[in-house]
């Protein structure tokens, strides 16, 4: 989950990454894969994919990587 940048491209395939928008918070995402000009990512826990620059991401912090593992974390069943 560390979200390492190439030197020579986009981020490692299966890593989480935080999309920077000028707009507002930034969205965080797993990288699902490169077309050649943009990564695409999909949220943790599910939904829909979306494109970004790769210059426009970056690793997440540490207060992002928690709420990415709480919400990729499964949940157990009450009666198990």
């Amino acid at each position: 989950m560390s979200g390492q940048l190439n030197e020579n491209g986009p981020p490692d395939l299966g890593t989480f990454m935080a999309e920077v928008r000028p707009e507002g918070a930034p969205r965080l995402g797993r990288v699902t894969s490169w077309d050649g000009e943009l990564c695409h990512l999909r949220p943790p826990g599910g939904g829909a994919e979306w494109m970004a620059a790769p210059d426009a991401l970056r690793p997440p912090t540490e207060k992002e990587r928690a709420l990415i593992r709480t919400l990729t974390r499964p949940v157990r069943r009450a009666d198990a």
